[in-house]
């Protein structure tokens, strides 16, 4: 039975790794500030702490892990916590980062950001972007144990708290315009259920490094929104004026999934999922 420490296991893709874990039979510990009801079953225990204390992450490294998932650092500074905290104490740290990494751009490329290539700053403020970024270069520099970062897009799923794709499907139900200044450009997305079964399957395999994690298939916002418009059956006005909405890109922006198809993990198609999660997200 393997030893599995989770921070970020309350909600979303997290909470879904969380049951996949305990239903394989996995000793599944969920760090909580205590906001958010972890998920009861069996395999599954909480504890109370922070993530941003080191007192928290002194207190956990007491414990040998043989994964750890953190599904919430998001500078270097955390990322500094954790290494420092669990030095030799972990078989693999699995860190959660996204397609912000990148700049905007198609078919990106693992390589187009190269972790060992890229300063950190632990006292500097950061974006979301930027913040990731730094987090990955500190842990490729300076953990002491195997990593693993998983690129994720936009992910979607009936238990999205972000609302964004509710954003837009309101937006339509209303009949009122939404702002796209490139309705044509392409994006990549993954379900939150694939981005569960990624997390879980780069724990399991022996594999390290970046990878990205979308779903086979992209799609143009343009036709997103006439999607959800056929759902609705409402007619949907794009404007090219006015405040950025939250999908919003001047560019196609989606990721290359070769690395993980090449080192064994096989993608649902983008189209096998997407109508479901807009038709669940319309009853929400």
């Amino acid at each position: 039975m393997r030893k599995v420490l989770i921070f970020g296991g309350s909600r979303y893709f997290g909470k879904r790794l969380a049951l996949r874990l305990a239903e394989a039979g996995d000793d599944v510990t969920i760090v909580t500030r205590g906001q958010l009801q972890v998920p009861e079953a069996e395999g599954i225990r909480s504890i109370k702490g922070d993530r941003q204390s080191v007192a928290t992450m002194k207190d956990l490294s007491r414990d040998h892990y043989d994964v750890v998932y953190d599904n919430i650092c998001f500078n270097p500074y955390q990322a500094k916590i954790a290494s420092d905290a669990f030095m030799d104490q972990v078989g693999k740290y699995v860190l959660t980062s996204t397609m912000s990494v990148y700049a905007p751009g198609a078919d990106l490329k693992e390589s187009d950001f190269n972790p060992l290539h890229h300063d950190y700053h632990l006292e500097s403020e950061h974006d979301y972007g930027q913040g990731k970024r730094e987090a990955e270069s500190y842990f490729f520099h300076r953990a002491s144990f195997p990593v693993a970062t998983v690129r994720l897009p936009i992910v979607l799923g009936p238990d999205d708290y972000t609302d964004r794709l509710k954003f837009y499907i309101d937006a339509v139900r209303r009949e009122e315009p939404v702002v796209l200044h490139h309705p044509e450009a392409k994006m990549g997305f993954i379900s939150s259920f694939e981005a569960a079964a990624f997390l879980e399957w780069v724990g399991r395999a022996n594999v390290s490094g970046p990878f990205n994690a979308a779903s086979e298939g992209i799609i143009s916002l343009g036709a997103l929104m006439e999607r959800i418009g056929h759902h609705l059956n409402k007619p949907v006005q794009i404007i090219k004026d006015g405040e950025s909405s939250p999908y919003d890109t001047d560019v196609d922006y989606y990721m290359s999934i070769a690395e993980a198809k090449k080192a064994g993990f096989v993608f649902t198609q983008l189209d096998d999922w997407l109508d479901r999660v807009i038709l669940q997200t319309i009853r929400k």
